[in-house]
């Protein structure tokens, strides 16, 4: 194929190839086919069958001997080469072309072929195209030629669910080749949502792995036009509701599907039919993680490549705790990786960009349990360390790249989003972006409610000069609309620009229409509006080069907007031990007109006294960390909250949270050890205080609990043992005088 400056433009070219061939040359066809002047790659390989061969290296410009068995069905792939291969196909006895195929996976190639006879094939690899065509010359560059087989399929015996074959889910694909030649039209099940439905299909089953992850895959034989869907059902006999469904999201014709969220242990049935009629032979998988990870909770990396030809080297390094990095990446079109985590993991997400298409790359980190994403790298990625955390396993809040993670405005400011992906949710379809022809590009959503009727129009100014701003608004909505009741938007926008001029966009009282494309002059229709609506405004910057602007807003005719809304959407709070004091941290991940923290503290859980304040950072899109150390915390559990202040005096307290703080009594070594009845331990406080122990037994049960007031100085500690069986026991001592708890072991006799 013809090289050209982007990998998209060169997969449009190799369309017309696949177009014409498909993965099977005719006749008419095997003109494109190189000339069999191939050098033998060393010496001749017999298949496994069914299973998978690799012939290591053929260059440019080698074939591969291959033996072959008549009815067996092999997949020559060069998928993983790092050149622009060919495939060509010859009986080793002499004859025409059997079988070619260019552009198969991106750049590189694949042919799956019946066998027609028993004995041996020549494989041709040639760089396109057909370089270098001197005979016996190769290029020299190695490509891996995968050879897959499979045995002639079984006679027909699925052509219901209550026959379904049952399919298992392997760590990688391990194709079964089968047929719908002869299948009949199952009834009783609605037809499937997708494809040309006529009939003809036939029924697998799988059982979920305990991941709930599993991928289908799909395979041409004779037939190469295929379509399949997924279902559940109380039983063979039905009811049967559709999961999914797919035409062409595989290779060639072939459909595909992949599934991070299904049940464990629950079974699945597979319906699978040819296109518009279509019968024939096709091979297919289930595949997947099968084992979970041990840990509090377990994320999902989930990679992709847009072209579908892998990453080209770059990676994704994931570190736990200050360990080494593990790298993925991806070979073809996606790949997934699980990683347990427990809470107080510190997590640092590293990128590395090695492949000249970046653009075409992206991945994110999702908590496996709910798909909830906790780092979006967008698309082209950052490279560098991209997202470090201290694990909590709870799931964050929406980002604001998201409409249900929109943000309230209600006076003029300047904003300042660093975002370079859309978000976590497709919010914008045919459907409703109305004027925004490209969707979501780089973007933040926003929301805004009159608190007096009137006219409101806008201006979008943004920072940097030269900068192609978009935007749409959609409502009015009713009174008292939040964004999870009203997003993604149901409609069209009533006002939208689309425009590709370069700097202020907006709303303005001169404008004379309500949207406009690509040819508009920036400018559209203020908004009459009445008290108590909302209305979601998606502000997007086709130029992609950050989301910093000024809003401006110009009211008329007594408009005004709604600014009571919270001054601070709260992301963490947390409270730790360190050494002789508490210490608070805490985040945000947007700030409106905020003024302070003050940190409130309780002894009980109900009563609460402010011991502090922090100032607050005023307006922010961006996430903000603050800390507060508390240096004399009550002995035994406090609690904690924030009390967040907005300029204009409104507030809203904060969850509580709590931590046991024991402090360190500078206990001795505890006596007598092994014990009877009692132990003694050693005390030494800094100041008059409170000591207080906890005694546990092998399995970590509370068996024992006590405190008793201690005056500065040195004193012994009496814990009773009476009661207790016969073993081993750690005792846990603190103080309110400062410091961390000790652990010791004891021994009862």
């Amino acid at each position: 194929m013809i090289a050209t400056g982007h990998k998209a433009f060169r997969a449009l070219l190799g369309c017309s190839i696949l177009g014409a061939a498909g993965l099977f040359v005719t006749n008419e066809a095997a003109a494109q086919a190189c000339a069999n002047n191939n050098a033998l790659a060393g010496s001749a390989v017999t298949p496994t069958c069914p299973g998978s061969t690799t012939v290591p290296c053929v260059q440019g410009g080698q074939y591969a001997l291959v033996n072959v068995v008549s009815g067996n069905i092999y997949t020559f792939s060069t998928c993983t080469a790092t050149f622009d291969t060919q495939i060509t196909l010859y009986n080793n006895g002499g004859g025409g072309s059997l079988g070619y195929n260019d552009d198969f996976c991106g750049l590189q190639s694949q042919v799956t072929w019946t066998a027609t006879y028993t004995g041996q094939l020549r494989v041709l690899v040639d760089q396109y195209n057909c370089v270098p065509v001197a005979a016996g010359a190769t290029n020299g560059i190695c490509a891996p030629l995968v050879i897959q087989c499979s045995s002639p399929p079984p006679p027909l015996t699925n052509d219901n669910p209550c026959t379904a074959i049952n399919l298992t889910v392997n760590t990688n694909c391990v194709p079964g080749t089968y047929t719908n030649v002869g299948a009949t039209a199952t009834g009783g099940v609605p037809a499937p949502s997708c494809s040309f439905y006529t009939g003809g299909d036939i029924w697998f089953t799988f059982t979920a792995p305990a991941t709930g992850i599993a991928t289908i895959e799909t395979f041409s034989g004779t037939m190469t036009d295929a379509s399949m869907a997924l279902y559940t059902a109380p039983s063979c006999s039905g009811t049967f509701t559709e999961v999914a469904c797919d035409d062409d999201s595989g290779p060639g014709l072939m459909p595909y599907l992949t599934f991070t969220n299904l049940t464990p242990g629950q079974v699945y049935y597979v319906r699978v039919w040819g296109y518009f009629g279509a019968t024939g032979t096709f091979s297919i998988c289930v595949h997947g993680i099968t084992t979970m990870p041990a840990g509090d909770c377990v994320y999902l990396l989930d990679m992709s490549d847009s072209f579908g030809d892998g990453w080209d080297g770059s990676t994704v390094g994931i570190s736990v705790n200050g360990g080494a990095f593990t790298y993925y990446t991806v070979t073809g079109s996606s790949n997934i990786a699980l990683i347990g985590l427990n809470i107080g993991d510190i997590l640092v997400v590293q990128y590395t960009a090695n492949s000249p298409y970046e653009g075409e790359i992206s991945y994110v980190l999702q908590f496996l349990s709910s798909g909830t994403a906790v780092f979006n790298s967008g698309s082209p990625p950052t490279s560098g360390i991209v997202f470090t955390q201290t694990v909590d396993c709870q799931p964050p809040p929406a980002p604001p790249e998201d409409c249900i993670g929109s943000i309230t405005v209600c006076d003029g400011q300047s904003f300042n989003n660093t975002t370079n992906n859309t978000g976590n949710n497709v919010d914008l379809t045919s459907s409703n972006y109305g004027c925004l022809a490209s969707g979501e590009r780089q973007g933040t959503w926003y929301t805004f409610s009159p608190s007096n009727g009137g006219n409101v129009a806008f201006t979008i100014s943004p920072t940097a000069p030269n900068t192609d701003y978009d935007f749409a608004i959609w409502g009015p909505f009713p009174p008292g609309s939040t964004p999870a009741s009203i997003c993604p938007p149901p409609s069209a926008p009533i006002r939208c620009s689309y425009s590709a001029l370069y700097d202020d966009t907006g709303l303005n009282y001169t404008a004379t229409d309500n949207t406009e494309g690509a040819g508009g002059d920036k400018w559209v229709n203020d908004l009459t509006v009445t008290a108590g609506q909302v209305y979601l405004l998606y502000i997007s910057n086709w130029s992609q080069t950050g989301l910093a602007f000024d809003l401006n807003w110009d009211l008329q005719n007594g408009a005004s907007l709604d600014c009571t809304v919270l001054p601070v959407e709260l992301l963490t709070l947390q409270a730790d031990v360190v050494d002789d004091h508490v210490h608070l941290r805490w985040a945000t991940a947007t700030e409106v007109n905020s003024d302070r923290f003050e940190i409130e503290r309780s002894t009980n859980g109900n009563e609460f006294d402010m011991i502090g304040q922090v100032p607050a950072a005023g307006s922010s899109l961006t996430t903000v960390e603050y800390d507060f150390h508390d240096l004399r915390p009550g002995g035994g559990t406090n609690y904690y909250r924030l009390k967040q202040v907005d300029r204009d005096g409104h507030y809203e307290r904060s969850a509580v949270v709590s931590v046991d703080y024991f402090g360190d009594p500078a206990v001795g070594r505890p006596y007598p050890n092994p014990a009877q009845d009692h132990v003694l331990l050693p005390v030494d406080l800094i100041r008059d205080g409170e000591v207080t122990y906890v005694v546990h037994d092998a399995l970590g049960r509370i068996v024992r609990q006590g405190r008793s007031d201690k005056a500065a100085g040195r004193s012994v500690l009496f814990i009773d043992l009476g009661g207790l069986t016969e073993g081993g026991y750690s005792v846990v001592v603190g103080s309110n005088t400062g410091g961390a708890p000790i652990t010791y072991p004891v021994f009862k006799r």
